[in-house]
């Protein structure tokens, strides 16, 4: 006779932005964006609907950073199938008793303090709902532990912002702080508190845990497919600054593609921090490696479309256009899209700027070449058939008003071409970074930065609904919640250009405006930075490379 329910010892959660049934990169992207001022009734049943479930509560998809734990656990610990449940906020009561000894929760924002997503709340009144839901979650569960005595271990993209304020994460419950990846000290961890060791207040791992990955038991939000791990190019606002590029096996990558096909995600995302990059034991692009990996790709029965997440500048100007063409050829399948993106950090259009912010990034070229390579690059990635996702960061530490100027003259030349241009406001990592209040925000906003915000915004008022239509299509989303997301599209097109006409009235000119970082300068600054590690349970942003659009939802 089957069971009727499960009597887990570990439960594994993660924030309810995570928890969506998303059907592409874009989707989710845009709910870790939106804050309450959207009724959350739309936010449950349009923006973030809800991820299915079986009969005992086990989610369809999770994030992929639980799926790896949930592997390693079942691997590496004495837990089994029946012991280990990975599960929604919807289903949590029914999992939770006295026979729970740990809760696993994960969240790529908790705190609403991540880079891409401090920069929308500086517009916008409201809570992020990653910070409401993940608020909300971890009250129920506190409740639920008062009940049960069971421990909480926190982490995720966003693990970094219970570490700055730990008192709060004690207030929220949260016995451990797990910052790292998951797949070498988790299963020990979640052992140790099963024989009933103490909880330490937070554990890290700097480590990509390369050796302990383990292809996933069952399908991951998204699609997502780990490619590789890390980056290394030292930029002063990437959480995978100082992590080397660690690239997943061929077999590992294909076993996860597998198992994502079989549950039905035909539609799937690669996760890495330079898409072109992968199988390079160097800067430079190995393109052998890579066209072995998409070979056997395309040997995956029923795979429909394949989403990129980032790539780098210099790897693509490193790649001849027929090695170009040649890739996007093997990224046709059987759902074709016109509106293949790749995300593009590019920061400033002023090299120097940005070789002093990222020691790293745009090597083995020069500071002076890096806004033709810049050009070049995105021209030669939209004629070979890509799409462009340009990101800037507004407020780099040692930006000038002729900064500014320069990279809108780049961005009006982006006009002219297929891409859309996301720009973020700069959030410090470093600690040195923080105590000094580099951080940028609408106080330190002047009209040259604002005329350069909008002129980005106005590039994706167009061409960002024709980018989602296309990738939606592919993704086999409906027609009607397409035309319903585009009607919601709409909406917050008019606010942004409402909010850009009040700011024009009030801000200051480059002329009158003190620089924000100069060293007379003095502002009080809340310490919201971003840390400069990922997490336990981390999903891809996500992964952020916090220069980029909120993609906690793409890494790994």
């Amino acid at each position: 006779m089957a069971e009727k329910s499960l009597k887990p010892a570990v439960v594994l959660v993660a924030d309810r932005t995570l928890s969506g049934n998303y059907k592409i990169l874009f989707e989710g992207i845009f709910a870790t964006m939106q804050t309450t001022q959207v009724p959350e009734f739309v936010m449950r049943n349009l923006v973030s609907p809800k991820t299915a479930t079986d009969q005992f509560g086990r989610a369809h998809t999770a994030p992929l950073g639980l799926r790896r734990l949930e592997s390693a656990l079942l691997h590496q610990s004495s837990l089994t199938e029946a012991d280990l449940v990975v599960t929604t906020w919807e289903k949590l009561p029914q999992l939770l008793g006295p026979w729970t000894k740990i809760v696993g929760f994960s969240s790529s924002d908790p705190l609403g303090s991540g880079m891409s997503n401090t920069t929308t709340t500086s517009f916008w009144d409201g809570k992020l709902y990653t910070r409401y839901w993940t608020a909300r979650m971890l009250a129920e569960l506190r409740v639920a532990k008062e009940k049960y005595n069971f421990k909480i271990i926190a982490g995720g993209a966003g693990a970094w912002q219970w570490l700055l304020d730990p008192e709060h994460a004690r207030n929220q419950g949260i016995d451990t702080i797990f910052e790292g990846y998951s797949e070498s000290t988790g299963p020990e961890l979640f052992q140790d508190l099963l024989n009933g060791k103490s909880a330490p207040a937070q554990l890290n791992d700097s480590t990509t845990a390369g050796a302990d990955i383990r292809p996933i038991d069952r399908a991951s939000l998204l699609g997502i497919v780990e490619l590789s791990r890390g980056c290394g190019r030292g930029c002063g606002f990437c959480s995978m600054a100082h992590k080397k590029m660690h690239h997943l096996p061929i077999e590992t990558i294909i076993a996860d593609i597998e198992t994502n096909v079989a549950n039905g995600l035909t539609s799937v995302v690669s996760g890495s921090e330079d898409f072109f990059r992968y199988g390079s034991d160097s800067l430079k692009p190995d393109f052998e490696k890579l066209h072995e990996l998409l070979i056997a790709m395309r040997k995956v029965r029923n795979l429909s479309f394949m989403q990129i997440d980032h790539a780098n500048i210099t790897s693509v100007a490193q790649l001849t256009d027929e090695q170009l063409r040649e890739i996007r050829e093997l990224l046709k399948w059987q759902k074709p899209s016109r509106y293949l993106w790749v995300n593009l950090g590019v920061e400033s259009a002023n090299g120097k700027l940005v070789a002093k912010n990222s020691t790293g990034k745009i090597a083995p070229f020069r500071p002076d070449d890096w806004e033709d390579i810049v050009r070049d690059s995105v021209r030669r990635l939209d004629q070979s058939g890509f799409y462009p996702v340009i990101s800037l960061v507004l407020g780099l530490p040692g930006e000038t008003p002729a900064d500014v100027e320069r990279t809108l003259n780049l961005v009006k030349d982006f006009e002219k071409q297929r891409a859309v241009v996301f720009p973020i406001f700069y959030e410090p990592l470093r600690s040195d970074d923080i105590a000094a209040g580099n951080k940028f925000d609408l106080g330190r906003m002047r009209q040259d930065h604002l005329e350069l915000y909008s002129r980005c915004y106005e590039i994706n008022f167009r061409n960002v609904p024709k980018l989602f239509w296309d990738n939606q299509r592919a993704g086999s989303v409906s027609w009607g919640k397409r035309a319903l997301m585009r009607v919601l599209g709409k909406t917050e097109v008019h606010a942004w250009r409402k909010k850009f006409t009040q700011l024009r009235k009030t801000l200051p000119l480059p002329s009158t405006a003190k620089h924000p970082h100069s060293t007379t300068a003095k502002h009080p600054h809340p310490i919201t930075a971003k840390h400069p590690q990922l997490t336990i349970a981390e999903t891809p942003q996500a992964k952020p490379s916090s220069c980029e659009p909120p993609e906690a939802l793409a890494g790994s």
